[in-house]
């Protein structure tokens, strides 16, 4: 029987049970982790007595079904109020559908955290693959975080699905800003950077999928909209927010493709 596990991985879902079956599959047997699968609104939920049924390893299974699509920032506030409601899990760790870990990603990032007490958000480096699994670049943002600080005005960075941080966090900051659709997880993590000690790890503990079709123009156009606003919101006089600026404007007239192949020639 799995050991009972103090971090709960929060898993958005919508309208892929295959990517769900897939990103669960990739969790440890080592690691006692439980999960929690937000369902938001798909038009055939997952079936949580199969779920815990096929997936053993994971120690505990928890599905919250959301009526209607709301939306990931509320599906995952949802998932976030369940798991400070619980009052047993010290950690809350992130996975989307699709996304794989590596083995021990989360035993890794505890061990980190646990050795590193006033770190409160963690985050890791990322191979990005294609749906057919051709690695294209890999994600290495900084690892210290006067860094991160300083850097945070030019993009997020921290890779959304392989975060882990602090419950306890919570208290002080909230939850996902509503107001900041398409851009919540910058939003969320901006507030982590300016109230506690954050950090990366300088491996890849996470394969990222990337589609193609996930995003189209019009709104990809609204999430660099939206962080120019976060900039603004946490706008200090300075180099990198100038630059950050005057980046995010710039990426707003830019071809998504044209960023895509950037990045692979930089990798």
């Amino acid at each position: 029987m799995p050991l009972a596990s103090d971090i709960a991985v929060l898993i958005p879902h919508f309208n892929n049970p295959a990517a769900l079956e897939k990103s669960l599959a990739s969790i440890s047997d080592q690691e006692p982790v439980d999960v929690v699968i937000v369902d938001d609104g798909s038009s055939s939920p997952p079936d949580l007595a199969c779920l815990r049924k096929t997936f053993t390893q994971i120690s505990s299974l928890h599905l919250i079904l959301l009526g209607t699509n709301q939306g990931i920032e509320h599906a995952l506030n949802a998932g976030l109020t369940y798991i400070v409601g619980s009052k047993k899990y010290r950690y809350a760790a992130r996975l989307d559908q699709g996304d794989l870990c590596v083995p021990e990603r989360f035993k890794v990032q505890k061990e980190y955290l646990e050795a590193h007490s006033e770190v409160y958000l963690l985050g890791s480096w990322a191979s990005y693959e294609s749906m057919s699994g051709e690695h294209l670049f890999d994600a290495r943002p900084p690892c210290d975080h006067a860094t991160i600080r300083r850097m945070m005005f030019l993009n997020n960075m921290f890779i959304h699905p392989a975060v882990m941080f602090r419950v306890a966090a919570i208290e002080k900051i909230g939850y996902y800003d509503p107001r900041f659709r398409d851009a919540e997880d910058y939003a969320y993590f901006f507030k982590f950077v300016r109230n506690f000690q954050t950090a990366n790890i300088g491996q890849v503990l996470l394969r990222y999928e990337v589609n193609p079709g996930g995003m189209s123009l019009s709104r990809r156009k609204k999430q660099i909209a939206t962080r120019i606003r976060v900039i603004l919101c946490n706008w200090e006089w300075g180099i990198f927010p100038i630059w950050g600026l005057v980046k995010n404007s710039l990426l707003y007239f830019v071809p998504q493709a044209f960023v895509g192949v950037l990045k692979k020639s930089l990798s």
